[in-house]
């Protein structure tokens, strides 16, 4: 059997889920052999671009191969994928690094075949994207600014992208975020502002807040700075995959942030990771009750008891601050926090009476056995 046919074989083995692990060495043997880029290049003008049922396009050429190049300009949406196509793909991904012209179409084929065990269904957030959307990548190495038409403010952390109109014109204004990515949306209650990211959808009127993918976890987080967004799974790319038919949401306010796990199609809402005050911004009359410009200054020159300084740190964060036992409310604090942040002020208060605290979802318990 000549080259050309045996490396066809192997590619209907490797595309079936056939193929060995010693045919696999082969396979990228032959791969990066010249001659066979023309071989695989038939391949998919003939098999992995055109439904042979209907003898109809499934994907445009230039379609497909933008999706694959958008997958291996992630590396974190590169791994996502191959875990969910099986130890074989992550196999020959490692060995066709060196061969990234090839890889392309190759990750496009395995994306067809995906498509197609998903009973036609496309679930990639590019295919989504309108034709004639602007597009800003982030390729450098330092935080970019994209200031859109309607005055919003989108901070693209490095080797990040945002997809958006040149203009507003319908009733709702839509992005599309692959990476990291800060938002300051310019408020506008007649057009809510839609942010695709995976597989979630945050909705606002006007706020600000941050999207990112945890590296560790590979959980989705949206984290809120500042008013109130709407965090949703996006129907178009995960009702095929729910047992349940019913997508889930979760509404954040200042100070805290959700994490999406898309396998379980499950969110996490608990305190941010930065927690900001909100006594000078719109969320301070919102959330704060009745407090005085010295209540907010958190110097104690004389002793002051927990339950009055737990009720000002209320009113500034917005975060309910729950007890274990009561008698952590006759316990008084002499001193200067002005300058730390929240949890660090809680640190510190603990520290002189002997207690401790736990973040509990968006709530803060604090443990210890008081004072009498």
């Amino acid at each position: 059997m000549n080259d050309k046919l045996r490396y066809t074989e192997l590619l209907d083995k490797y595309l079936s889920g056939n193929i060995l692990p010693e045919e696999i060495t082969e396979l990228f043997r032959l791969t990066v052999k010249e001659g066979m880029d023309e071989t695989l290049a038939g391949r998919i003008r003939e098999d992995w671009l055109f439904d042979t049922s209907s003898e109809q396009p499934a994907l445009p050429k230039e379609q497909a191969e933008k999706i694959a190049l958008h997958i291996l300009a992630s590396e974190e949406s590169a791994n996502q994928l191959f875990v969910e196509t099986g130890r074989r793909t992550r196999l020959l991904y490692q060995r066709l690094a060196v061969a990234a012209t090839v890889l392309i179409v190759i990750l496009t084929g395995v994306y067809l075949s995906t498509r197609k065990e998903q009973k036609g269904i496309d679930t990639s957030l590019e295919a989504y994207i309108p034709k004639n959307s602007l597009r800003r990548l982030n390729e450098t190495k330092e935080p970019m600014m994209v200031v859109l038409e309607d005055g919003s403010k989108v901070i693209l952390q490095p080797n990040s992208s945002l997809s958006y109109p040149g203009r507003f014109i319908a009733d709702k204004r839509e992005v599309y975020l692959t990476g990291e990515a800060f938002f300051e949306v310019a408020k506008n209650p007649n057009k809510p502002f839609l942010v695709y990211y995976n597989n979630i959808v945050t909705r606002v009127l006007g706020t600000s807040f941050s999207i990112k993918t945890n590296k560790s976890t590979q959980h989705v987080e949206v984290s809120v700075k500042t008013g109130r967004v709407q965090v949703s799974e996006n129907d178009l790319l995960t009702k095929e995959r729910r047992s349940s038919g019913t997508a889930r949401s979760v509404i954040l306010v200042p100070n805290q942030k959700t994490m999406y796990d898309p396998t379980h199609h499950d969110f996490e809402v608990t305190l941010a990771d930065t927690i900001y005050s909100l006594s000078h911004t719109e969320d301070a009359g919102r959330y704060a009750r009745t407090a005085t410009s010295k209540e907010y200054s958190f110097v104690y020159e004389n002793a002051t008891n927990l339950k009055r300084i737990f009720s000002q740190l209320e009113d500034v964060y917005g975060i309910e601050i729950v007890v274990e036992n009561e008698n952590i409310y006759n316990c008084v604090f002499i001193g200067d926090i002005s300058t730390q942040g929240m949890l660090r002020k809680l640190h510190i208060i603990c520290l002189t009476i002997g207690a401790s605290y736990d973040v509990k979802g968006t709530k803060v318990l604090v443990s210890g056995k008081g004072c009498q």
